[in-house]
């Protein structure tokens, strides 16, 4: 027998006075796919996805296993393949799929079975009820042909789907092979095969649904207990401490790596926290079960949550924590805004305090500051490019250690930072540790520092917030791709412009009176333009400027001759030598930020 030639008419006998359907001589029935499209659903909905999958695997797998049986005693095969083949034969024939053998392979116990299965009622009820999904949908399909395989064959066979239509592929493609050839994903399916019954499914989901109730239950009463902490206007460290000591994880509450708080309920979590965070050392999210989560209030970023342990944080776990992050949000975000305010006050009075240089009005205000007018202190502002991080970079710095006694604050879309005296000192180090922190943690964004002059009064602090505020706008115009900082010192020969005059107009300036001298010395290596600098220094003095720059009279006329040319100004004049020293001057201060580009 071939199993071509298997006939409906042959395989199945119709009684209907008797009200029977026979196969070899066994009952069978009638069932529309639609009835068992609902029952696929009510399991599902029962049982949960995975535990109706094995179910119905199990029952096709009982079928299979039957009908393998019944047909290999109801005809003489012509050989163990013909076998094989009938099993897609019959299940075509009964109605269940066309099913379409497209290779097999069969040596001594190895046998490897694959084709194609169209028209999957299964599939299509899965679909009319879930939609596509994840896994695939011809779960009775997959245990049929495991189980007549597996009987036929005279060895454990398992069948899977690479390809269902049930998740979105164009076509339901089956595989088949003996359970001990190296196939993960076929020894990965028999776990579904063990026998359970529907009784033992269902006291199991019972047990897990009496779980999760629990879980709610105690996640209830710890969120009241955290509503009274916060009702009782407890602090986030308090609120930290309770949560981390009830699920008995550590818990960190971050800003780019910056610690806002912390409760370690293990010393060597601290450690694994700074290896992950610090260091980025990510074999500690082998090590320990590490999880995060946003803590964000009205689209602003307010920091990170962070746990971590040795043990996998269970269901309860999440339920508390999940319950446990608005409150720390509603905290933080309390916070964000006193601080918002406290900023606010600071930038109205720092204000009043430019206007009045009255050394009463600062008394009044005092309190809110660090700093005093009259110790030494220095004004730092940072210009931020895209202005949108400015909110983001000012609760960065709130966090960093080295502006614990700093007072800073927006003013004019910057950042302005007064530093206390123990920074003043030596400000261009101040602030280069500064920007080099910015630009590691803000790397898409662009920072340009200008440092104002030492202040010990009211007077000379408005010149120093003037200063720099005039310095960082200078050195965005004029070095916009880079990271930088200039202090008063190195710009102070051009302070008085860049505070007095439009600082655009400086630069054309400086470039059409020397421009195309700078230009000729880039393009031809030459050093025009320390001629220039060199023979202005020297007053117009040949003589002194040939012996400073090891050249000839004549030599020194032919390069005088040649700037001339090119900056169209006549040096003998006392105007045209002004204007020249000056747009030097300004050139210089402009390619100060060249030469002090920081990057991290």
């Amino acid at each position: 027998m071939k199993a071509n030639e298997l006939m409906f008419e042959e395989l199945i006998h119709l009684k209907p006075e008797a009200g029977e359907i026979t196969f070899n001589h066994k009952r069978m029935s009638l069932v529309s796919v639609e009835a068992l499209g609902l029952l696929r659903r009510d399991l599902i909905n029962t049982l949960g996805m995975e535990r109706a999958k094995g179910f119905l695997m199990r029952y096709g797998w009982a079928c299979g296993m039957k009908d393998g049986e019944t047909i290999a005693t109801m005809y003489e095969w012509d050989s163990i393949q013909e076998l094989m083949l009938a099993g897609p034969v019959l299940h075509t024939l009964l109605g269940v799929v066309t099913a379409k053998p497209e290779e097999i392979k069969i040596e001594d116990d190895f046998l490897s079975f694959s084709g194609t299965w169209e028209n999957s009622y299964e599939a299509v009820e899965h679909i009319g009820h879930y939609g596509s999904s994840d896994d695939n949908g011809c779960w009775t399909l997959i245990g049929y042909a495991s189980g007549y395989l597996t009987k036929t064959f005279g060895r454990d066979v398992v069948a899977y789907e690479p390809e269902c239509i049930g998740r979105g592929d164009s076509i339901c493609r089956f595989k088949a092979t003996t359970l001990d050839s190296y196939d993960r994903q076929a020894s990965k399916m028999m776990s579904y095969y063990k026998a359970e019954s529907i009784a033992t499914e269902l006291d199991q989901a019972q047990k897990e649904l009496h779980e999760i109730n629990q879980n709610i239950i105690t996640s209830d009463k710890i969120h009241q207990q955290l509503t009274n902490l916060l009702a009782e206007d407890k602090d986030l460290q308090e609120t930290i401490q309770f949560v981390a000591e009830i699920v008995n994880k550590s818990i960190v509450i971050d800003y780019y790596n910056k610690i806002i708080e912390c409760c370690f309920i293990k010393e060597h979590d601290r450690k694994s926290y700074s290896n992950w965070a610090d260091k980025f050392i990510y074999k500690e999210e082998k090590r320990n079960d590490i999880r995060t989560f946003p803590i964000r209030a009205n689209n602003h970023n307010l920091g990170r949550l962070v746990i971590i342990s040795k043990d996998r944080m269970t269901t309860r776990d999440e339920l508390i924590i999940k319950r446990a992050l608005g409150v720390f949000t509603i905290q933080m975000h309390h916070q964000w805004k006193i601080t918002q305010s406290l900023w606010k006050r600071k930038e109205n009075f720092f204000e009043e305090l430019l206007n009045t240089n009255d050394q009463d009005v600062f008394e009044k205000f005092s309190h809110l500051f660090n700093f005093h007018p009259n110790s030494l202190n220095r004004v730092l502002s940072i210009k931020i490019q895209p202005e949108e991080k400015r909110k983001e970079v000012m609760h960065y710095l709130k966090l960093h250690k080295q502006l614990d006694k700093a007072d800073f604050f927006y003013r004019h879309n910057n950042i302005i930072i007064i530093s206390p005296e123990e920074d003043a000192l030596d400000p261009i180090s101040f602030s280069s540790n500064i920007l080099i922190e910015l630009t590691e943690e803000f790397s898409k964004a662009k920072f340009y520092l200008g440092v104002g002059r030492s202040a010990k009064n009211l007077p000379f602090l408005r010149e120093s917030y003037q200063d720099a505020s005039a310095i960082s706008e200078f050195l965005l115009l004029t070095n916009p791709s880079d990271n930088s900082i200039a202090s008063y010192e190195e710009m102070e020969p051009v302070m008085m412009f860049l505070k007095g005059t439009d600082q655009r107009e400086l630069i054309e300036f400086y470039k059409k009176t020397i421009g195309r001298i700078i230009e000729y010395d880039k393009q031809n290596d030459t050093d025009y333009l320390k001629t220039l600098k060199t023979y202005l220094d020297f007053n117009g003095n040949l003589q002194q400027t040939a012996d400073e720059l090891y050249l000839s009279i004549a030599g020194l006329r032919y390069r005088m001759e040649r700037i001339e040319n090119f900056s169209d100004i006549d040096l003998r004049t006392g105007d045209g030598r002004f204007k020249c020293q000056l747009a030097i001057q300004i050139y210089y201060a402009a390619t100060i930020s060249n030469k002090k580009e920081v990057t991290a």
